[in-house]
């Protein structure tokens, strides 16, 4: 399985949680459940994505309220966003099913088991390697759809904002510079800085080029707060 370790960007210990993630329930039962299936690994997966989507959302977003939160978390921990995910990583082709729900059923391609796929995946990154490894899978595959969902409310960010507040002056220039990026291509970490008219005015870290500025936007309008 090293092949989906490099698909994913985590690597195993314990490759056999990660078989186990692909093992559906109809071929664990055509091998008179001689394999495991990912069925447990599915229950903790969903778990760890819910209290990880509920954190990133409470420290990031300090402008939302409980019930809004509930929105953006229920319309990316779902079966539509998930199936992105499975689908961007290839899973349909290490997904294990049955003879009859292969041909019978879209078996590998049907919706509901992809994304339980990829909880299970969550699980087993979540049982080899901690928190912190399914967190940043869960991130790196899902914050730009939290993005997507926060825009989607009406709410504005703090890129949005910051803007509206430097064109109150049409002659001021405001824009984003990467300082720098680190890590592995599959786990960068970003640093951003907002000038205006040259001058840093914030600047912000994360795990995506528009998580980092949106950092530095945020930092620039508490500054700008606290010295009006």
């Amino acid at each position: 399985m090293r092949k989906i370790d490099i698909e994913i960007g985590y690597q195993f210990k314990n490759v056999k949680l990660l078989e186990t993630a692909f093992v559906h329930r109809s071929y664990s039962h055509e091998k008179q459940n001689k394999i495991e299936n990912n069925e447990r690994l599915e229950f903790l997966g969903d778990a760890v994505l819910e209290l990880t989507i509920s954190e990133y959302l409470f420290k990031n977003f300090p402008e939302l309220p409980e019930g809004e939160m509930t929105k953006v978390r229920a319309s990316v921990v779902c079966e539509k966003t998930l199936v992105k995910v499975a689908t961007k990583h290839n899973f349909s082709n290490f997904l294990l099913v049955s003879r009859s729900e292969h041909i019978g059923n879209n078996g590998k391609r049907r919706p509901s088991m992809l994304a339980d796929c990829v909880e299970a995946v969550i699980g087993a990154i979540y049982l080899d390697g901690g928190y912190i490894e399914s967190q940043k899978f869960i991130l790196n595959n899902l914050a730009e759809y939290v993005a997507e969902s926060i825009k989607g409310l009406g709410v504005k960010d703090y890129k949005t904002t910051l803007q509206e507040i430097i064109q109150r002056d049409p002659t001021r220039k405001l824009e984003y510079v990467l300082i720098r990026a680190e890590g592995p291509e599959h786990d960068k970490t970003f640093y951003m800085k907002a000038l205006c008219d040259n001058v840093q005015i914030g600047n912000g870290i994360g795990k995506t080029k528009k998580e980092a500025e949106q950092m530095a936007a945020k930092m620039a309008i508490e500054r700008m707060k606290y010295e009006a």
